[in-house]
């Protein structure tokens, strides 16, 4: 070991009695600190020297796989051009092992929805609004006496939003015809 690596460099007498005795031997150890976004984290040996990685595709447990802060287990490890690597990772006795309680975010943006019922902006749709059913109305005015389709405010919209259209356009050609004397 070159002694570059911080404060975990070990002098290769304490790694084991030689280096294949770290190879395929089970240890144990507790772990340090685990990265449940990423799914990796360091082990550090109950026997002394040089902390394990531990990559969360090694370790025994159904479902989401990751270790708890000092959580103890027994682990299998081999060296690596970066330093010592588990290859197994389980609770002692070779059980499962429990875990983090902590989960990484999700990376789906959460993207609010309308609720026709209510009219809010919220994470809820109409089957599951609080409110309740409520009467059917206008989505342009709230009126309750008609829907959108029978507006009267989106009729007079319209209306003036084609006149102000006939208006210009009507304008802009006379003013482009060439006048006759």
């Amino acid at each position: 070991m070159s002694g570059k690596e911080g404060g975990n460099a070990v002098p290769s007498s304490i790694e084991g009695a030689s280096g294949s005795a770290v190879t395929g031997v089970t240890r144990r150890g507790s772990c340090k600190w685990f990265n449940v976004a990423k799914g990796w984290g360091f082990i550090t040996p109950e026997d002394g020297g040089q902390d394990v990685f531990v990559h969360q595709s090694v370790i025994q447990m159904p479902g989401f796989r990751s270790l708890g802060d000092d959580e103890v287990v027994e682990f299998e490890c081999k060296e690596s051009d970066k330093g010592l690597e588990a290859t197994r990772v389980s609770g002692p006795s070779s059980v499962d092992c429990q875990g983090s309680h902590r989960r990484p975010l999700s990376k789906k943006r959460f993207r609010k929805i309308r609720c026709y019922n209510c009219g809010e902006f919220a994470n809820h749709i109409a089957a599951k609004c609080s409110i309740g059913p409520q009467p059917k109305r206008c989505h342009n005015c709230k009126s309750e006496d008609h829907l959108i389709a029978d507006c009267p405010i989106k009729v007079e919209k319209k209306k003036d939003d084609s006149q102000s259209k006939n208006s210009g356009s009507s304008q802009g050609s006379a003013q482009g015809s060439p006048q006759q004397p």
